[in-house]
């Protein structure tokens, strides 16, 4: 999420957040269209949410996401690392097989 403003004096913060991201992968060239669809989310310093306002949709490339280094923070300890963006795809794959397979019917027993 990215910070847009925070006020000490009143305990609230606005961030840029996008909850739908779509993305339409083509397996044969291996790119697509990615929407991100943000909006802006006022909150208290408790989390509770003050304001939630739609601002657009913002279009990419899975090749240009791909070209990209990112600044990845850790949730718990803060550090950061940067990592290479083609990393982002072989995460979506991995998570894409796993939710397969973790529905997919178990397989039948070779025959006798």
């Amino acid at each position: 999420m990215a910070v847009i403003s925070e006020s000490e004096q009143f305990g609230t913060k606005v961030e840029a957040i996008a909850p739908r991201i779509g993305i339409d992968w083509s397996p044969y060239t291996n790119d697509g269209p990615v929407t991100f669809h943000f909006e802006k989310i006022t909150t208290q310093s408790d989390g509770t949410v003050l304001e939630r306002t739609f601002l657009g949709v913002l279009p990419s490339r899975i090749s240009e996401l791909l070209a990209r280094d990112y600044t990845v923070k850790h949730p718990v300890t803060g550090e950061e690392t940067v990592e290479p963006g083609w990393k982002l795809m072989a995460m979506i794959k991995a998570a894409t097989d796993a939710v397969f397979e973790a529905s997919a019917p178990p397989a039948l027993p070779p025959p006798l």
